[in-house]
């Protein structure tokens, strides 16, 4: 049984305190310049407490809201901020002045770090928020957005109070660079992480085998990672990906309430047989799962589902504890934004909500609220005995309650180009986020064909994750492996096994690829050319 940590941080004042040296005061998060609900004001809607607690009350149906406060950055001010589910290869830091030019218009899902006149201070919203938050930085003010609609509905609350989200700040200290200061907010947003207890790594088959696996080839390229980590005092994961569900193959795929109690034809073992089998080779299994796929069992083409569909949570929950009850110690949940809302995290700019949706059944709560709720039981049905990696999930509903987090959109098994684009993007950026969100998972390391990806370009991925502190997990078919491959597989994972220190990007402030590192007292440099 896998035991987890829980780590708690102070609470800062929710007093923004604007980051130009210049400003003559700084300014209460009670005082805000502008409060605006669907574009209009609307006087005793909306509460902005000392505490940063924003609270709505409104009798009338309602989409948004947006805070203002005066600021005043200077000329050189830099802005940096979070995604709502994932990054796209282009998270980076950007001027204050062109910030409404970058991508999605400017806008930062949950909160931003602006660095400006020696020091960088964070603005923010605490993790498992009843809205979906967005900042804006200009030179003269900062915004925050709030969507409180029911998918793309406006809610309807009726007589009781939404607990929208908790505005918190930190101020920059003297000489502390931005990573530091990045770690301290993102301790200020998620006081109580739940963390594994130690190294995670292992193998996953999704980047060498592409759902194109069985039971027997599984095991094997599985077994042949394990052997590489023998003696180890952790133990390796060891991770089933797509392919193995039951109606994965044929031309009458199985129902969502079906699909996920056995395997399909062409995989060839029961999934509790598996797990035994990988508890033998003395690893830990995990297996994927698509909770939100529609109950026809067809992939949605971008029509999404309803998540207040009454039966829902109740299904997810028997899943997960069924895979439990296999011995199960992991569990890998994916596409669980793009199924109810039938969009890619590079659309999103104030709001996963950018495209009409069915209606739900339930809007009188906010999307936030029900997808919040949706994690939160699988994270129930899991308990203590698996840990929960989100792929695709949203962030700050996946900080607090799942374990790990998949931070970038996927790397490659085949072709360096996309590895390059979003590993480097996403584990540079995202290192903040490691222990003291979640532990972060960068996307593995793989190789799907011979000569798909150079190996001396691959292997500085591979050296990399191994070094950051954050998961490893590798896709390698046996058959592929060198004496040369074989010894930086072992040492990599070898690496990996013992607890590190989050490596520290140098350079993340002004390279959207972060080629220098600090590990503990030494650094490295990569060249992702």
């Amino acid at each position: 049984m896998n035991k987890t940590t829980v780590v708690a941080a102070a609470a800062c004042a929710a007093i923004f305190l604007p980051a130009c040296a210049s400003a003559a005061e700084s300014f209460r998060v009670d005082a805000p310049t502008s409060v605006l609900v669907d574009g209009a004001s609307r006087p005793g809607a909306v509460a902005v407490s000392s505490d940063g607690r924003v609270r709505i009350v409104s009798a009338d149906p309602l989409s948004r809201v947006e805070i203002e406060w005066k600021a005043s950055f200077g000329p050189d001010a830099a802005v940096f901020g979070g995604d709502f589910e994932r990054t796209y290869g282009d998270a980076a830091w950007r001027p204050v002045a062109g910030a409404a030019d970058a991508p999605r218009g400017g806008a930062m899902a949950w909160y931003c770090l602006v660095s400006d006149a020696g020091r960088v201070d964070g603005y923010g919203v605490e993790v498992q928020p009843g809205a979906f938050a967005a900042w804006e930085v200009f030179p003269d003010r900062v915004r925050l957005s709030l969507d409180c609609r029911a998918g793309s509905d406006p809610v309807e609350l009726g007589t009781r109070t939404l607990d929208a989200c908790r505005i918190v700040t930190r101020r920059g200290r003297a000489g502390e660079s931005a990573f530091e200061a990045g770690r301290a907010f993102c301790r200020v947003m998620c006081p109580r992480p739940r963390l594994p207890s130690g190294p995670v790594y292992g193998y996953n088959d999704w980047y060498c085998a592409y759902g194109k696996n069985t039971a027997e080839n599984f095991l094997a390229d599985a077994e042949f990672i394990v052997s590489l980590v023998k003696g180890e005092e952790v133990r390796p994961y060891v991770v089933v990906d797509d392919g193995w569900q039951h109606g994965r193959q044929g031309s009458a795929p199985a129902k969502a309430s079906e699909r996920w109690k056995g395997v399909n034809e062409k995989w060839g073992m029961e999934m509790d047989e598996v797990a035994r089998r990988v508890k033998a080779m003395d690893a830990r299994p995990g297996l994927w799962y698509r909770p939100f796929l529609p109950d026809d069992g067809l992939p949605n083409e971008g029509v999404p589902m309803d998540p207040t569909d009454p039966g829902l949570e109740g299904r997810i929950r028997s899943d997960i504890k069924r895979f439990v009850g296999w011995g199960y110690e992991m569990v890998k949940i994916d596409f669980i934004t793009y199924e109810w809302c039938g969009k890619w995290g590079m659309d999103f700019a104030k709001s996963p909500v950018v495209r009409e949706l069915p209606k739900w059944r339930d809007r009188s709560r906010t999307t936030a609220e029900v997808v919040r709720g949706l994690y939160a039981a699988m994270r129930d049905a899991a308990g203590d005995k698996a840990l929960i990696i989100g792929c695709n999930a949203i962030d700050h509903f996946a900080a607090g309650l799942f374990e790990l987090q998949r931070t970038g959109d996927d790397t490659s098994g085949e072709e360096w180009a996309r590895t390059r684009k979003m590993g480097p993007n996403t584990l540079g950026m995202r290192a903040i986020h490691n222990d003291t969100f979640y532990r972060v998972d960068g996307d593995c390391f793989g190789l799907a064909k011979p000569g798909a990806i150079d190996w001396r370009v691959n292997s500085r991925w591979l050296d990399l994750l191994a070094r950051s502190g954050t998961a490893l997990f590798v896709s390698w078919r046996r058959e592929l492996t060198t004496p040369e491959i074989r010894e930086a597989l072992e040492a990599a994972l070898r690496r990996a096994a013992k607890a590190q220190p989050t490596g520290e990007p140098l350079d993340w402030t002004r390279n959207v690829r972060p080629a220098r590192w600090r590990f503990g007292s030494e650094e490295r440099e990569y060249d992702w050319e």
